[in-house]
């Protein structure tokens, strides 16, 4: 089983997106391998000095979710409501290796 990180970014006008979020809420809820979701706080962020430049994302969220692989995990957000509307402007998956914490599969041997 891995664990990944979802981001999604959303348009900064949210209208659509709202009349959609508790049939997106309801969909997410259900799915069995969600370990935890929710957008980022805006006005809380702290972005370090350097690459990139580029300002970051106003509208954005992060989903961390247990599968057992890519293709899985994109075969299933593909089914997202919000997906499915196109209320995402980019979605970035990535593989996940927490080496501490309570998602790590074996606590006695951390993860390299």
């Amino acid at each position: 089983m891995g664990i990944f990180a979802i981001h999604y970014t959303y348009p900064d006008d949210t209208t659509e997106l709202a009349t959609v979020r508790p049939e997106h809420r309801a969909w997410l809820a259900g799915q069995p391998g969600l370990l935890v979701a929710g957008m980022y706080q805006q006005g809380h962020d702290e972005v370090s000095a350097g690459e990139p430049t580029a300002e970051e994302p106003s509208n954005a969220a992060l989903i961390v979710y247990s599968a057992d692989s890519m293709v899985e995990v994109l075969t299933t957000f593909d089914n997202d409501p919000y997906w499915l509307g196109g209320h995402i402007l980019r979605r970035v998956v990535r593989e996940w290796n927490p080496t501490l914490g309570p998602w790590v599969s074996d606590t006695a041997t951390p993860r390299a």
